[in-house]
Parts: structure tokens; sequence; C-alpha cells
């Protein structure tokens, strides 16, 4: 799974004459905030740094947060400085000679951890530990109503890497009179190692969100919002936490609607199985010379290693995410009950839900190193799409047989350029629009379906690439919105520019920024994005009438036949599924020694997937 790294930079704060109101905290005490100020007539109220659990550290690490004796203080508590983030590596680290050491990033984060850094006056500096579970509060000042809908965040990061404290809400906060927090949830192995039973679950980084949600309905009330009605919302491994939340049993009444940017719990391998991490178990216990067995024998082993080295010898051990943690504990309840895709059969949390993609998500990873022309042999369309066609049809037992080849076809058929080209572009471009739609907009399209009969949900995809240069430098012309880039409006970079930098971001980015931000806000407010103050139609989801709205530079437009393809959508979610289950099934069954039976079943698992295509194209 290609990973993502979600980074939007604060501003720095500024003091104006007075403080804020101090807040009492429920059975932990009373803080005091500051203002941030932009232009000294503009301000918004915010508390940072406030402990939602115990820290997860020494005999807490490898376990769910402790909720239920939270940090308390005498005193007024400055809530004024942000923590550090929780363990990760540093992917600008550099060593003494000034060369990067640290971990690697995709192209697409690289360029847009650049483009926020615009926001800044001096470097922020970065600070990590293991002790990192904290949120923070921005809050609207000099504005009465009788209580603010509220926006949580998780921020992406594909549960490796990420922070709270990177992102600047003051344009959302301050003009559209939202309250905004953002949740720092443990990262890589710290979040996500588990034993696989009951000493060690694991989806700890999971469970400090369910924690931080429940310290936000116990509390934001003090900071003037409503506790019956908080929007969770996410970006990529954000948004596949906002996606496990709608069927996770212990969320249930935390929130009342939901949004997920550019991630989704159905996408392919967010959510890994018992099964792939018994290997893991053993590596991370060879790693660290500790006894495999038995497995509290091998946690005080674990938790005495030093933080820094479980993460720099741990850390690469695994691509750390979710486990479907069913069965792994007699005395609590699972996370996950089952894979993602049957939780959804029925809906614990159905809310209304706000979702959707950009056009290339993942286009900068494609791109040649040596800024040559953009494109890709047939060659290399063909071996790119073959291994993700097989990264589905790889079974545990090699030496069964599985008609590959057919299901190789049947994708080959549906995606083959028409008429016949080489030019390399167009194969580039089809293998995105392949990719796109595989692993973005068949899964959102199948969620859609999911929740459409529960609550509305509102459908979108992003096409509108910015007119700025300064938004725009190191993405190629042929890309559109590679991944981040939609949350350049989303959270208003352009009214967030230096001083020295306002001229550089074109008029019309500010405009539509705050046409976004609007739809997002009213969202928060009313479940609707279109509610108020939006001239623009964007109808709900449904089953017979699945609709996304399109958004590009021309207009925001409802999709058609013609602009989003739900032929592909269909393909991916009802047709592949079918083909896949068919050609996998001699995996399961018994062949005598002479292999006839084996003969014989291959021709009729052949017919049936040639007859099933055969329908699928004529229906």
């Amino acid at each position: 799974m290609i990973r993502v790294v979600v980074l939007v930079l604060l501003t720095h704060p500024a003091f104006a004459a007075r403080e804020p109101p101090q807040i009492n905290l429920v059975n932990q005490g009373t803080i005091a905030g500051m203002y941030m100020t932009r232009f000294r007539t503009k301000r918004i109220a915010a508390y940072v740094g406030i402990p939602f659990a115990q820290p997860p550290i020494d005999f807490r690490r490898f376990t769910p947060p402790e909720v239920s004796d939270l940090p308390r203080w005498d005193g007024v508590r400055n809530a004024t400085t942000y923590a550090p983030d929780c363990m990760q590596q540093d992917p600008m680290k550099k060593d003494e000679k000034d060369e990067a050491v640290g971990a690697t990033v995709p192209r697409h984060d690289e360029l847009f951890i650049k483009l926020l850094d615009t926001q800044l006056e001096e470097p922020r500096k970065k600070e990590f530990s293991e002790d990192c579970l904290y949120l923070n509060v921005y809050v609207p000042d000099g504005y009465k109503t009788d209580k603010f809908p509220t926006m949580v965040w998780f921020h992406g990061g594909s549960f490796v890497r990420g922070s709270p404290n990177y992102l600047n809400p003051f344009h959302l906060v301050w003009k559209y009179k939202v309250i905004f927090i953002s949740v720092a949830y443990r990262l890589n192995i710290f979040g996500f190692f588990s034993t696989l039973d009951n000493e060690a679950t694991g989806n700890y980084g999971i469970l400090d969100q369910i924690a931080a949600m429940a310290w936000i309905k116990n509390n934001i009330e003090s900071f003037g919002g409503d506790p019956e009605n908080i929007c969770i919302m996410g970006h990529e491994a954000g948004a596949v936490s906002v996606g496990i939340h709608l069927v996770a049993p212990y969320s249930v009444g935390a929130f009342q609607k939901a949004i997920a940017m550019s991630g989704n719990i159905l996408s392919p391998n967010t959510v890994s199985t018992a099964s792939k991490e018994v290997l893991t178990v053993d590596k991370t216990a060879i790693a660290f010379s500790c006894f495999r067995k038995p497995t509290f024998q091998l946690l005080d082993c674990l938790r005495r290693v030093p933080a820094q080295a479980l993460l720099d010898i741990g850390g690469p051990l695994s691509e750390w995410g979710p486990i479907i943690d069913k069965e792994f504990s007699n005395i609590s309840t699972s996370l996950f009950s089952d894979k993602p895709s049957r939780m959804f059969n029925e809906i614990l949390s159905p809310v209304p839900f706000l979702t959707g993609f950009t056009n290339m998500e993942d286009a900068l990873e494609l791109q040649k190193e040596d800024n040559d022309e953009p494109g890709i042999s047939q060659s290399q369309y063909d071996i790119m799409r073959k291994e993700i066609v097989l990264s589905d049809i790889t079974v545990d037992n090699s030496s069964c047989f599985t008609n590959q080849h057919h299901i190789q076809d049947a994708v080959a058929f549906f995606y083959k350029p028409i008429p016949p080209t080489n030019n390399e572009t167009i194969l580039l471009k089809l293998f995105l629009e392949f990719y796109t739609d595989k692993v973005h907009g068949a899964t959102t399209y199948q969620l859609a379906k999911y929740l459409s009969s529960h609550a509305p949900v509102y459908l979108y995809r992003f096409d509108l690439k910015p007119f700025s240069d300064i938004a725009n430098e190191g993405i190629p012309d042929w890309v559109g919105v590679p991944h981040n880039f939609d949350l350049t409006y989303t959270f208003g970079l352009p009214h967030l520019a230096l001083p020295e930098d306002f001229g550089k971001w074109d008029i019309r980015d500010k405009s539509i920024s705050d046409v976004i931000m609007k739809m997002w806000t009213n969202f928060a407010w009313y479940s609707n994005p279109t509610n108020s103050g939006i001239n623009v139609v964007w109808e709900p989801f449904e089953k017979e009438k699945p609709g996304f709205l399109i958004i590009d530079r021309k207009n925001f437009t409802m999709s058609t036949p013609e602009t989003v393809n739900y032929k592909a959508f269909e393909f991916w979610t009802d047709f592949y599924p079918k083909v896949i289950e068919i050609g996998t099934k001699c995996c399961k069954d018994t062949y005598d020694d002479s292999g006839t039976d084996s003969f014989l079943t291959r021709r009729v698992i052949n017919t049936l997937i040639t007859l099933y295509f055969l329908l699928f194209l004529l229906s």
C-alpha cells in the first residue's frame, strides 16, 4: 500500500493583550489557553497540549489508553505549548554532514511539506516522545452562539507518521465558527503491535482516538461546543480511522457525522489479519532477543527496550496498522468482529457522511526522477497492472492452482486502450485511471452504497488544480490533483501565507478555498454541505442515482456517466470479487493424485469466468 503522510504546518500563535477564558476539565483541573492572532484584528482561542489519557509509557506500553484515572493537577495548567509528536521517524532528519538520513516520504508529501513551510517565519522544531496522548482545541472568539459544532481531526500518515500539531485551522475556525480539535494517537509499532492474544490485542492507535472522542464528549460544552453535534474528520489514514469508527462498538454515540478524505477502510490491505501478523510477532521477538512465549514475558522484554531503539529496529518489521482482533480476548469486546466489508452489513453509527478523493491521488509516485516526458511502456503498464491484481489473488497454499490468467485477462480487457496505442503518456494515464478506479473510486462508491440506506451520503471527486504557481511548484503539468493537495483549499492555505507571499496566491484560489471551507463547515453545522450560503447543487448519493460532486476549475457539477466511470466501479465492486472467488475456488477443493479432478475443475472454472465476464459486459 502506498504510504502517505499529511502535514499542514502551523503559523505561529501570538499572544493578545488578554487571555481567553480559563476552562475547567472534568476530573482533571483548570487550563489556561492563548490567543492566536493575524493582522491584530483576527483571533481565535487555542488550548493546546491537553492530555486525554495517562502517558502510554513503561507498563502502559502496548496497552489500551488509561482513562479511568486521567492526569490531574492543582492550580491552573498552561495549555499554551504543543506536546511532542508520537514516536516516528523524522522524514526531514539530517546528519552532521547535512545529508538526509530520515525516513523516506512519497513525492506528494515532500512537495506538500515544502508548500506548508511557506506559512512559517522559521522552521518548526520537531520533537517526538512516547508520552504523546494530547489534543489541541481551537475555539472562535468574539462570536456568540448557543453551541458551536465541533470538528475532530485525525491526521494521516499511513499509521506510521503524522502530527496533530502541524495543522493550522485558523481561517476555518475564525471565519466559519466551528470548534476544531486535532488529536494525537500512537503510531507504527507503538500503536499497532499485537501478540495476537489477550496479552496485547493491538489497535492502540484507534483506541487512543476513541479515548479522545470520549474526552471531547465530556468536555466540549465547557469550550462552548455542542456535545450532540460532533463531526469526526480525517485524511488518508485518518479517513480510514473515520471508517473504522462507523462500525466500531466503542465509538457508538461519540459523534453525529463524519468526513473521510482520500482514504477508505474498504481499500485493499487497509486492515490486516492475524494470520499475516504471526511472522511479525516472531520477527519482533528475534529482533530484540526476547523469548517468544509465553507472551507476557515477550511483552515484559519489549517494555524494557528504549523507545528510540524500539522505533529504529521494530518500525521496519511490518507495515503497521489496524488488525482484525476478533477472539484475541475473552474479557473485552474486539474492535473488529470481522473483515471491514462484512461489518458494514450492520452499521453501528449510521450518521451523515461526506467522502471523496482527488482525480490523481498517486500520480506523483509515477513521476520520473529525471523529469523527462511522462509515460510508461506497454510492458511496464502490463507488469504494474498484473502485480496489483496478483496481490488480490495470492493464496496461502502456494502449491494450489489458480486461474490467474483468466482473472488478469478480464482486467486487461476492461482497461485496454481503444484504439491500441504505444503512446507512453496515454498508457501512463490509463494506468492511473485503472489504479484510481480500483483503490479510490470503487471503494468510495461501495462505501456509499453501504451507508446511503442508513443516512445521507455526499460524494466528491476533487479535480481542481490550484491556479497559483506557488501551490504547483514541482507538480508536472500533466498531473491533475495529487494526494494532499485538496487540503490546500480545505484549510485555507491561500489565506494563511506570510505577508511577503500574499501576492503569490491567485485570487481565484482564495475564493475557491472559501467555498470549500464553507461546504465542509456547513456539513458540520447542518449535516448538509450546501445548506447555507452556497450556490452549488450537491445531491446526496442514492443507489438509483449514484452522484459525485465534481470539483474542477470550470464549475462544481454533479457527475454524469461521461465524467465518472460507473461501469468501472461496478466492475471492481460486483464482478471482480466473483471472478476472484471462482478463480481461487480450486484452492479449497480436494483433488486425487491423478490430477483428473484438477483438470476438470479448471475447465469448469475457466468457463464460468468467461460467462461471468460476457454477462457483465452485456448488462
